[in-house]
């Protein structure tokens, strides 16, 4: 039943929303000594976007940065946000090699960017598997052609979109870094992937698990 729901809101989501292929500006985060990630506030934001886009509370937002409920946020203030490295480490692999072109949490085409638009640099273009897990998803997606959905462990689900040929079927069980398909050619003739991460239903930012 989660999964048929997951599947349900990813077709959502996706369907107002476009490969984009022009590069925009990385978000500007650090990571200090002490592991503790750093968000900069950009024009725009609240607590609710920041929590909503890192997969996290806003309570938990409130408590660890001492913010009251009527806080308002200023552009250049730096809120600190959840680290994965303070759970257990990186457990994602890239799934293809190649050129980020547009980051999580990137203006693309008046839409913030759920996830990496990787594009391949050289004549390979096949797509890995982030991390072990089940096919759930292995079909067309409107507005992103072919897509592999995974299920990972503790809820985590990763996206491929924008793919050429899928090697996989729908119940397999994949292991890392197995292949599992091919980048398919967008806007300019690049070979551009969208790839996700996401804790349920919560887009999380790619590069806080990717090795």
């Amino acid at each position: 039943m989660i999964d048929k729901l997951f599947l349900l809101l990813i077709a959502v989501s996706f369907a107002s929303c476009a490969p984009a292929q022009s590069r925009y500006q990385q978000p500007r985060l650090q990571v200090s000594s002490s592991q503790k990630l750093e968000y900069t506030v950009k024009s725009g934001d609240s607590l609710w976007r920041i929590a909503q886009r890192y997969g996290t509370s806003l309570q938990t937002l409130m408590k660890i940065n001492s913010l009251g409920s009527a806080s308002k946020l200023k552009v250049g203030q730096k809120i600190k946000v959840p680290s994965l490295a303070q759970k257990g480490g990186k457990i994602f692999s890239w799934p293809l090699k190649g050129q980020v072109l547009n980051f999580f949490g990137d203006n693309v085409d008046n839409s913030i960017n759920r996830g990496l638009n990787i594009q391949a640099l050289d004549s390979s273009k096949e797509v890995r598997a982030s991390a072990k897990g089940k096919v759930i998803f292995s079909d067309q997606l409107k507005g992103w052609g072919q897509t592999i959905i995974l299920r990972h462990t503790n809820d985590l689900y990763t996206i491929y979109a924008n793919l050429d040929t899928c090697l996989i079927k729908e119940g397999v069980i994949v292991e890392k870094e197995q292949a599992i398909g091919q980048v398919a050619s967008g806007k300019n003739g690049n070979y551009l992937l969208h790839f996700e991460i996401r804790k349920r239903y919560t887009p999380q930012d790619p590069l806080q698990y990717i090795n």
